[in-house]
């Protein structure tokens, strides 16, 4: 045990920053990780404005501007120490074009970036405008994915102070655009996704590929959209072997 804590103390640190799903809080979903990731992974949950301890923000008014505010979040910590990112469904979207914005400034690219609940930007997803439906609506569309009970809504208290941060959050997912040409990163791509989640289908899965120089590996898990919530100890898992054993 003495040897094991003594290599561990000489590993290089590397960052972990985490980017949050819809109307997540990144702290609430990422806070426990750091229990079962190696003590030189350093995670670093990305709050993005109008959520968790950033909710008195004014919220994004779109996916760019996102973009920018987590880009000049981490910027002063992207240096030669390396870093990785995590991120699931919406998150996905703006990792991506964190990554493409991280590049054009000339910043030091992420060694790995770990991704989930969600295919490849290009891909065209049936856009229902669910930012637009009555809230009876959105709720039944946001329920059908799992993740959040009915009865976190049924107080009048809960709806008008996490309604709005949903409702926001997919307006600014469904009037994003992707921009062809896909712009590569050179770093790893690991892609966890669920055996159960409709939002994921197996050919978007694998189309992941293009967006990397590198390698790129895919991990299944039992569950449903929100299968990062259950399966996190197997994530920290892969996360570890990832970047410490390479």
């Amino acid at each position: 045990m003495q040897k094991k804590r003594l290599r561990e103390s000489h590993m290089e640190p590397i960052n972990l920053f985490c980017i949050p799903y819809a109307g997540g809080s990144a702290s609430v979903i990422y806070g426990k990780w750091s229990q079962k990731l190696d003590p030189s992974i350093q995670v670093k949950p990305l709050e993005l404005a109008g959520h968790g301890r950033r909710m008195s923000e004014p919220f994004y008014p779109t996916m760019q501007a996102a973009v920018t505010d987590v880009l000049n979040t981490i910027r002063p910590q992207l240096t030669e120490r390396p870093y990785a990112i995590y991120a699931h469904s919406m998150g996905t979207i703006i990792a991506y074009e964190l990554v493409a914005a991280i590049r054009a400034a000339g910043l030091p690219e992420p060694s790995t970036v770990f991704l989930s609940g969600r295919q490849p930007p290009h891909h065209q997803y049936e856009n229902k405008n669910m930012h637009q439906m009555t809230d009876d609506d959105f709720l039944e569309e946001i329920w059908s994915m799992g993740g959040t009970s009915r009865e976190v809504f049924e107080s009048k208290e809960w709806r008008a102070l996490f309604l709005p941060v949903l409702r926001n959050d997919y307006r600014i997912i469904e009037t994003y655009r992707f921009q062809e040409p896909v712009i590569r990163t050179n770093a790893d791509l690991v892609f966890f996704y669920s055996d159960r989640d409709h939002l994921v289908s197996k050919p978007g899965i694998y189309e992941w590929d293009r967006y990397t120089t590198q390698g790129i590996e895919h991990h299944e898990f039992p569950g449903g959209h929100f299968f990062l919530n259950d399966a996190w100890m197997e994530i920290c898992a892969l996360i570890n072997q990832k970047l410490r054993n390479g």
